[in-house]
């Protein structure tokens, strides 16, 4: 066979399996709905967020089954060990966490990829640097990192001291607080009193630690106790 047809039906070939790949979207009971309704469903369930599973073509099953806020009652202790392990670095006792997590396969955007490469991490890094100081100035003995599941290759620097990014190693956050894998990723604040909220889905940083002020934190663990 003459090569250049074979590169052609090769090339449409797989074009022809990256456009069989099928997405389904399924509201918090798992029933299947239109892709074009989907934005109404986050109108009428506020409260959930959108997790995501692949599918054996490599498409995307969406559902909007996750809840926005979990609240947790950790060990601190054994939290701030894990951290410590997974950053090389050492925290006081009263230190708080702002944690982003990403998740494995997260079909977010092209900033986030399962092999963060030196390019992607400095754009990211670019977005992020100064919502890391915002939040570190604004509250006392706060730190803010960001964590990737396991698998997800990162091309960083885990040894310089300004590092912020961390892979996972062992999936601990991801079994015990980030449970579902949520499109654009999750959010956590860890107290040294041992209470954490975790909030997922597409959000930022800095607008996550705006729940460490006390107005808002204490009505929520206050809820939560009742």
């Amino acid at each position: 066979m003459n090569k250049l047809l074979l590169l052609f039906i090769l090339f449409t070939f797989n074009i022809s399996a990256q456009n069989s790949k099928t997405n389904y979207y399924l509201d918090p009971e798992g029933k299947e709905i239109p892709k074009e309704e989907k934005i109404y469903l986050k109108d009428k369930y506020p409260d959930n967020s959108l997790s995501f599973r692949k599918t054996k073509d490599s498409g995307y099953v969406y559902q909007l089954n996750v809840p926005k806020y979990s609240t947790f009652k950790v060990n601190y202790e054994f939290i701030k060990a894990e951290i410590e392990n997974i950053t090389d670095k050492k925290y006081n006792d009263s230190t708080i966490y702002v944690i982003e997590y990403r998740f494995l396969d997260d079909p977010c955007s092209v900033n986030h990829s399962n092999f963060m490469s030196k390019s992607l991490i400095f754009g990211r890094k670019a977005f992020l640097n100064q919502i890391k100081r915002d939040i570190e100035k604004k509250y006392n003995n706060t730190i803010f990192l960001n964590f990737f599941e396991k698998k997800i290759e990162l091309k960083n620097n885990k040894k310089s001291k300004k590092e912020y990014f961390f892979s996972d190693v062992n999936n601990f956050f991801r079994n015990n607080l980030f449970l579902y894998p949520t499109v654009c990723g999750s959010f956590c604040l860890i107290k040294p009193n041992g209470e954490t909220l975790v909030r997922n889905g597409e959000y930022r940083a800095d607008s996550m630690a705006e729940h460490l002020n006390p107005e808002i934190w204490d009505q929520v663990f206050q809820s939560n106790s009742e």
